[in-house]
This record gives structure tokens, C-alpha cells and sequence, in this order.
């Protein structure tokens, strides 16, 4: 196949794929930043907003809207809804996979509120109940706190780069999810919420693997074997995740990808370690857009680039349906599984 074919090709792949990002901060930083949201506006200062999302072929995304506070957490749910509100006609909330087909044949983006923590739950299931009702489908656990007051988990987890032997040490010493955790991972399952195990500790990983009766996922990590840091997931918690059918969702951030240089390419070399490892339906994307710190770009720095993630698996060997399932369609199986 020459060049010219191999990107016609890459390039009807992803027309005709659902594409899932497991994991978007445009919201938040918007509204941390005292700013409306406007989701139709381009601004080339931020890696995203729904024009460029949808010229990138983006199907849904989960954006993050909080977690931390439970006053501003309702506050910057209001504003998304009223956001999607705005724009019927191209923007639509998920809370069933049937959204998300949805969004795909009306040409619309599907946005998923998540919260990234649980804090504010504040030790109170009635709260995750309401949450739920308010249309948040996902919330990861924590977001690094442990150890403090409506903390999910006992020590604060680590961040940076680190040894295997810091990894294994991790698991031994830190306290992993208190009992209200336990409680909210339960009680997450029988509302048919999806767990999300980025950012956890390494103790409180094992915790949730162990309680979890639904696909457990990291949204947005890395393979601790091509970047060892302390967000990449151990070939251990790899296999961990895929036993509950769940997945792991490749960041764009460069620290996650390569110590040296990360590229495209090294994303891909990620996607293919873990189908290497536990299977093909076991990864997909979790960009992490808008959400890396001022002035940081991902390694795809844009949302109309994500053509050309699909070029590289192309030029990788992946076949057509492993480039689909990696896109979206095993984070479509695995939202099936634990929102409907």
C-alpha cells in the first residue's frame, strides 16, 4: 500500500469509527479560569472545544466537571448542561451507550460529565445517588488526595517517575480506599456508574479490583513498562483491569508516553503493548485534553489531529477492526457494561 493509500485508507477508518476520549478538562479549566464555557468557540489557546472535536471525527467524550467541592462541582454541572442546552444541534448529553450511537449518526458530540475525585461526596452515598441523577455516569476515585477529610483512600497517591521496586512498595505501605470508598465503588455499580481507577494509589488499585462486579478502567494512564511513572499502570494492574473486562485509556501527555521523546508512534507502541499483553479490547484513548498544566500540549496537541493516531496504527499493521475497537468500540463495550 503507498503513502497516499495508507492515509486514504487511516482516513475512512475513522469516518466510520465511534471515537471515545476517555477523558477531557476543557470544562473544568474554562470555568477555573472564570471563563464561559463556549464549547462552539475555537480558541487555539486550548487543545479543544467541539469544533475541533468533531473535525478530529470525535463521537463523545467524558469531560470532567469537578469532584472536588461539592458546591462547585453542582455549580459546573449546571454550567455544561445549560451549555449542551445552547447547542441542540451539535452537542448532546450521554448517559446510555444509545447517546452515544445517537451522537454518532446526528453528526452531534457526545459529552459524559464525570467527576475527577470524590470528595465531594462528602462520606455521603445520598450525594453519588444525586450525582447520578444529574447525569454524571463516571468518577474517578481520587484525584492524587488520600488520608484527609472525604478522601476516598488512606494515603495520597504518587506522582512522578519511579522504580518497579517503588511500585511494589507502594502497594505494601500505602492504605488503600477507606470504608466509604468501598461503599461508594458498591454502590457505583448498582446505579451503573463507571469506575475510574486514574490517579489511585497503588493499594487502593488492588482494593477496588477486588470489590468491583463491573469493567473497572484507568481513563486516562499510561504502561508503566514504556514510561515508569507512578500514573502508568504495572503490567500487573494491566492484566488486573482486563480481568474485569475493563480497559486502559493512553494519555496524551508526554511524560506518560516516552522519558526521551514521545511521539505518535510511541502512543501506538503503548496500544500495542497492551494488546500484546491482555488483548486489543483492553486499551483505548484517554487524550487528557485541556488538562496538563499551562502551556503543556499533548503529543497529539490538537483535537482536529486525531486522524492521525489512526495513520500510525495503520502504518503499525493494526487491522481495520482493531483500529475501531481501540477508537471507541472497547470503551463503547465497556460503558455497555456498567451504564447501559
Amino acid at each position: 500500500m503507498s503513502k497516499h493509500d495508507a492515509k486514504s485508507h487511516a482516513r475512512r477508518i475513522h469516518r466510520e469509527a465511534i471515537l471515545i476520549d476517555g477523558h477531557n478538562d476543557h470544562i473544568m479549566l474554562k470555568c477555573e479560569q472564570g471563563k464561559p464555557i463556549d464549547l462552539m468557540k475555537v480558541n487555539r489557546k486550548y487543545h479543544s472545544d467541539a469544533p475541533r472535536l468533531l473535525k478530529g471525527g470525535m463521537t463523545a467524550s467524558l469531560f470532567m466537571v469537578d469532584g472536588h467541592d461539592l458546591a462547585r462541582s453542582m455549580m459546573i454541572v449546571e454550567r455544561a448542561l445549560r451549555e449542551i442546552a445552547r447547542h441542540p444541534k451539535h452537542l448532546m448529553q450521554v448517559t446510555r451507550t444509545a447517546d452515544i450511537r445517537r451522537a454518532k449518526r446526528t453528526g452531534r458530540l457526545g459529552i459524559m460529565l464525570t467527576w475527577e475525585s470524590g470528595m465531594a461526596l462528602c462520606n455521603n452515598i445520598d450525594i453519588l445517588r444525586l450525582a447520578y441523577r444529574l447525569g454524571i455516569r463516571s468518577i474517578t476515585l481520587t484525584h492524587f488526595e488520600g488520608g484527609c477529610q472525604f478522601a476516598l483512600q488512606g494515603t495520597p497517591s504518587y506522582f512522578g517517575y519511579c522504580t518497579p521496586e517503588d511500585r511494589a512498595s507502594f502497594r505494601r505501605t500505602m492504605k488503600g480506599l477507606t470504608s466509604f470508598g468501598r461503599q461508594v465503588v458498591k454502590e457505583m455499580n448498582r446505579l451503573g456508574m463507571l469506575v475510574d481507577l486514574a490517579h489511585i494509589n497503588d493499594a487502593a488499585f488492588y482494593d477496588v479490583i477486588e470489590i468491583t462486579e463491573k469493567p473497572a478502567v484507568s481513563t486516562h494512564g499510561g504502561v508503566f513498562a514504556c514510561a515508569p511513572h507512578a500514573r502508568c499502570l504495572t503490567d500487573d494492574q494491566i492484566r488486573a483491569i482486563a480481568r474485569t473486562d475493563g480497559l486502559l485509556g493512553i494519555a496524551f501527555y508526554h511524560k506518560f508516553i516516552s522519558r526521551k521523546r514521545a511521539t505518535v508512534d510511541k502512543i501506538v507502541d503503548q496500544m500495542a503493548y497492551v494488546a500484546d499483553l491482555v488483548g486489543i479490547k483492553h486499551v483505548g484513548i484517554g487524550s487528557d485534553f485541556d488538562g496538563l498544566g499551562e502551556g503543556v500540549w499533548p503529543v497529539i496537541r490538537t483535537a482536529d489531529r486525531l486522524p492521525t493516531l489512526t495513520e500510525a496504527m495503520v502504518r503499525r499493521g493494526f487491522s481495520d477492526a482493531e483500529i475501531k475497537k481501540v477508537l471507541g468500540g472497547n470503551f463503547l463495550r465497556v460503558l455497555k457494561a456498567t451504564i447501559g
